[in-house]
């Protein structure tokens, strides 16, 4: 059955149909919530949301839309909705998964120790991105989403999703280059 098909009979009781969409679906949402949260109790977390509330809103959901762009926005909005309950302040990312996209070669333990600076850098970073730049940032660069991906599933112009994943590099560049500051200063002290 396709995603349609799923979503009818989801949508009239059928558990099952309801199943298979969170099977079929389920790694896609993980992927998004663990790039938010950096952390896999949350992204279960978060995951679980999301289902329960695509469960609660079949009903309302408009056929003619895409799925995926609905279930993208759905999970993007749990994200931002964990973080906003969030009471402790953001943690920086575990240094052996911060960076999603890592080199699949072995590296020494140099180049591994410096991978896991570089990522916990970036991942403490991204943290400090606003909410709406690093949602943007995280689908392109971590979910490898296209501009006019990325806006269908936020309802957003695509001029908008350009403007703030431009922004989101330069207020990165900008952190980083602050960190690598601070750092030079700490270590001349």
């Amino acid at each position: 059955m396709d995603d349609a098909q799923l979503i009818s009979a989801a949508a009239n009781g059928n558990r099952a149909a309801f199943q298979a969409l969170v099977e079929r679906h389920r790694s896609l949402v993980y992927r998004v919530a663990y790039q938010f949260s950096g952390h896999h109790h949350d992204a279960d977390d978060i995951a679980q949301e999301v289902f329960l509330k695509v469960y609660r809103s079949l009903g309302r959901f408009r056929r003619e839309a895409q799925f995926t762009s609905w279930l993208y926005r759905i999970a993007m909005n749990a994200c931002i909705d964990h973080r906003r309950r969030e009471t402790a302040a953001p943690a920086s990312g575990d240094p052996e998964t911060a960076l999603a996209n890592r080199p699949t070669g072995e590296p020494g333990p140099e180049a591994r120790a410096y991978a896991g600076q570089l990522g916990q850098a970036l991942q403490a970073a991204i943290d400090e991105l606003p909410p709406r730049q690093r949602l943007v940032f995280v689908m392109r660069h971590f979910e490898d989403l296209k501009l006019i991906e990325i806006a269908s599933a936020l309802g957003l112009a695509e001029g908008t999703v350009k403007r703030q994943l431009h922004a989101a590099v330069h207020r990165l560049r900008r952190i980083l280059r602050d960190a690598r500051l601070a750092e030079g200063q700490s270590a001349s002290m």
